[in-house]
């Protein structure tokens, strides 16, 4: 009977309480710390075992499992805290069971790897001075204050929180907790007196907290204090392999939410904060991924947004954020929060920001998988693209190449490759391709521009960014539109190709209909990004192959075509000319006096005029000309030739006169002649080699037509 008593006032307590939580405008919350409520299992386990403690949480009226009460990075609300204490009492029977707790949760602290922190404060009297901050481990619904504090004594009072107010259990928690920081120091615990109590009226609790200082010189505190330094070398272990576990369990999660949920838990066990918030982008630009502690949804986007946006420093200073950024990107924000008014240690952002690092590094292997398998998705419509390339050699032919099999990749009506002349400081057009035969357009002339101040190309030259541009007829650019308006096209794409530091050109592709085919979206601009991913590097290669190619064709020291690259053109232009029925004509050019002056001046000078001579001659022919130095001071021209006779003479009186002014070389002006020969396919030869040896011969019999020795370079200084 006494036994079925027992259980009905045990059931009408435990209604009592879990109706007093319902109703309580405290019941909800981030108060205290689990670190708490896990020392308050373990004592009530340690008394009674697994029953005890469910008789503990039926009479607390918890909903919480043990396994949440047991995890140190958990919260529990005010009204769940005092009847967890409450109940604690009734199972123990100890009445002095919430004091007990709190000298357990502090003993327990002495080997956990928060108590490094409190150590590096050097003393029991520093630890107590930043009590305020450090009691926020534990609660933030009490402001603790350190009145006074000396060798030996600590006067400190708490004040409850607008909405807590205190309970004597509370206070005695309370009393336990300030007994403890001296163990850390290889001190015995410190006695407290609780001279006044706020749950019986007084204004404020107010605690004396009293140690032993010169105890540490004794041979009695040795062995605590050596137990202390073992508890501290626990506690970095501990942190140790936290951090080694966290590096392991961040690597080897693939899915973005996990690594994002154990980041954020394993930072929460280091920093004990009531929430945590991490809130990143995987993508410039992109969706916010978050993972979170003590907020909800809605709170978590908002928070979310405030701290991506808002520069740190702008912040309260009870926001602890820290950026997650790794050396390939910045990926967002890791916070820790408590309510306003309260501070975290220094320290405590060096932790924070190793857990960034940590995963920052995460982020970038997850990131890379996701892009991976991006990338293999669009590997088989950019395979045809990638054996075209491989096959191109130099620029122009990947340009083509490019051009040829962009349509495989993307729906649309004319492409367009651009490539960036350095030489002509000109963006010129070296493919165009039309997939559909009725949107055809007159392409064959050479089409260029030169970059204007401000304008989208040389923002490019200057900024080389791999971003497509969308233009169509109401946006983008004037210039893109106007030029995109000129092909006939309703909307265009266009794709920088870029290295990180270089602009090389721009891939344009066009719809002249249907402007929703190039409906700008994520999935078309992995398209085109992996097209010019593959044509940048191809264009890196087929520049490489124009230099070589330039290199072997072209004079070293002038730049024009070299004999080998002369004799080319040359049999390119009798073949033509034979099966059209045209001419060929060719100049053969021997400056006079060259070696005197080469003599006088040394070669240095004789280079220089090497030089002026063939930008002279490059000045008084066309682009579709051929200027070549064949060797020594032996020059020649190739006229293309649908030239006309007429104007193969005006051209031959222009290379008369090239030579009629002096050559500044040298701080002198120097006078040379030329003596220059003419030879005509068919006219006068019907070969390559007998045209070149025709217009040889003419040159010499040119230059025994002058003076017998050349007069001395006039020349001024």
């Amino acid at each position: 009977m006494a036994l079925q008593e027992h259980v009905r006032l045990a059931d009408s307590w435990c209604m009592a309480v879990a109706l007093e939580l319902e109703s309580s405008p405290t019941a909800g919350g981030n108060h205290f710390s689990c670190s708490m409520t896990a020392v308050l299992l373990s004592r009530v386990q340690a008394s009674g075992g697994q029953d005890a403690v469910a008789e503990l949480l039926h009479l607390a009226g918890s909903k919480r499992s043990p396994d949440y009460l047991l995890d140190i990075v958990n919260w529990v609300s005010y009204d769940e805290a005092v009847a967890l204490w409450r109940a604690g009492a009734r199972v123990t029977r100890h009445p002095q069971f919430a004091r007990m707790v709190g000298e357990d949760a502090a003993r327990r602290l002495n080997g956990s790897p928060i108590a490094a922190l409190f150590r590096s404060l050097g003393s029991p009297e520093n630890v107590y001075r930043q009590i305020a901050t450090s009691s926020t481990k534990y609660s933030v619904v009490t402001k603790l204050e350190t009145v006074d504090v000396g060798p030996g004594f600590a006067e400190i009072i708490a004040v409850a929180v607008d909405g807590f107010p205190r309970d004597a259990d509370h206070c005695a928690w309370t009393c336990g907790l300030l007994t403890q920081p001296t163990i850390l120091f290889g001190l015995p615990p410190a006695v407290v007196e609780h001279e006044e109590c706020a749950a019986l009226g007084a204004p404020h609790c107010r605690y004396r907290v009293t140690w032993a200082a010169d105890q540490a010189a004794e041979a009695s505190a040795e062995s605590e204090r050596n137990s202390a330094l073992q508890g501290q070398l626990g506690a970095m272990k501990e942190r140790l392999r936290s951090m080694f576990e966290t590096a392991s369990d961040l690597i080897g999660a693939g899915e973005i939410e996990d690594v994002l949920a154990r980041i954020t838990d394993r930072a929460a066990v280091e920093i004990r904060a009531p929430r945590y918030l991490l809130a990143i982008r995987t993508a410039p630009g992109g969706d916010v991924h978050s993972h979170h502690r003590g907020f909800d949804q809605q709170e978590a986007g908002e928070y979310a947004q405030r701290i991506l946006g808002t520069h740190p420093a702008a912040l309260p200073e009870s926001w602890l954020v820290v950026p997650v950024r790794s050396s390939r990107r910045d990926y967002g924000r890791l916070l820790a929060l408590y309510d306003e008014g309260r501070r975290f240690f220094a320290e405590e952002r060096e932790l924070l920001e190793v857990y960034a690092r940590y995963a920052a590094s995460a982020l970038d292997s997850a990131t890379t998988l996701i892009e991976s398998k991006q990338l293999y998705r669009q590997s088989s419509a950019l395979l045809q693209l990638a054996r075209a390339l491989a096959a191109a050699g130099t620029s122009g032919e990947v340009a083509q190449r490019l051009a040829d099999a962009v349509p495989v990749v993307v729906d649309c009506d004319r492409v367009g490759v651009y490539l960036w002349e350095m030489e002509r400081g000109e963006l010129v057009r070296r493919a165009t391709t039309h997939p559909r035969p009725d949107h055809t357009a007159q392409d064959a002339e050479e089409w260029s521009v030169a970059p204007s101040p401000g304008g989208p190309l040389e923002t490019l030259l200057n900024d080389p960014r791999p971003e497509p541009i969308f233009v169509d007829a109401g946006s983008g650019d004037p210039l893109l539109r106007n030029l995109s308006a000129t092909i006939g096209a309703v909307a265009s794409i266009l794709v920088p190709l870029v290295t990180p530091d270089q602009f090389l050109g721009l891939l344009a592709v066009s719809v002249m209909d249907l402007p929703d085919r190039l409906t700008p979206s994520p999935d078309l601009f992995d398209r085109l990004s992996g097209v010019a991913a593959q044509a940048t590097t191809a264009l890196q290669n087929g520049r490489l192959v124009d230099q070589i190619t330039h290199q072997a064709l072209h004079d070293e020291l002038t730049g024009l075509a070299n004999r080998l690259q002369f004799t080319d053109d040359l049999r390119a232009a009798v073949h033509q000319a034979r099966h059209h029925g045209s001419q060929v004509t060719l100049f053969y050019l021997d400056l006079d006096n060259f070696k005197p002056v080469n003599d006088e001046f040394g070669h240095d000078a004789g280079d220089k005029i090497l030089i002026a001579v063939g930008k002279r001659l490059t000045s008084c022919t066309r682009s579709t000309d051929t200027v070549a130095r064949l060797g020594g001071d032996e020059f020649a021209v190739l006229i293309d030739a649908h030239t006309s006779p007429q104007e193969t003479d005006l051209l031959a009186d222009r290379l008369t006169r090239a030579f009629a002014h002096p050559l500044a070389i040298a701080d002198h002006n120097l006078t040379l002649g030329a003596s220059i020969g003419r030879a005509v396919f068919p006219t006068d030869a019907d070969s390559t080699e007998s045209l070149l040896r025709v217009a040889d011969a003419t040159m010499f019999q040119a230059k025994r037509n002058r003076y017998q020795t050349a007069p001395q370079p006039a020349r001024r200084r």
